[in-house]
């Protein structure tokens, strides 16, 4: 199954990294990390999101007691099992238009998540590109995300790729 959490971490060197061990330990496959250092929370943590893959429900609950036993906040909790994935690519100002606001938005949809985000940066004031992975719990949502993103990129003036199969 796939589980996203988002947790509240002091900002202290060596809190992530002992947020990732009972993760690891107890058969976590970590498919992507959102550390926002910038967007501190009003108790002046740090929200890290994590993706990751785990086999089983009696697995993440030991993960889960771990955490908090550990003292980490967890502010948000959720999994599927049956997600289905696309990956676009985004091309242009990417930084410059607000990514993190465009996720927010894909974020925001029910049953939707930015599971893997990976920016390619040119030179100040040049294009950007942005490999995004979608995941959703049905493919039904996982076009209604393609859709929203495809307007947020038109009015960006972004480029947008999708695969081959991606349907409208």
């Amino acid at each position: 199954m796939l589980v996203k959490i988002v947790m509240e971490l002091e900002d202290v060197p060596g809190q992530l990294l002992k947020a990732l061990e009972p993760i690891s330990r107890f058969g976590g496959n970590i498919q992507s990390i959102m550390h926002q250092r910038e967007r501190k929370t009003p108790l002046g943590r740090v929200p890290v999101m994590l993706v990751f893959e785990i086999s089983d429900k009696a697995r993440m609950n030991k993960i889960l007691n771990e955490l908090r036993t550990m003292g980490v906040r967890i502010t948000q909790l959720g999994e599927r099992e049956g997600a289905v994935r696309s990956t676009v690519l985004l091309v242009g100002h990417i930084v410059h238009t607000d990514i993190m606001g465009t996720i927010d938005r894909l974020n925001g949809i029910r049953g939707v998540m930015v599971s893997d985000l990976s920016l390619a940066m040119g030179a100040p004031n040049k294009e950007s590109a942005a490999r995004m992975t979608i995941t959703a719990g049905d493919e039904k949502r996982l076009r209604l995300a393609i859709s929203t993103l495809r307007r947020a990129a038109g009015r960006k003036k972004l480029l947008m790729i999708t695969s081959l199969e991606e349907t409208e």
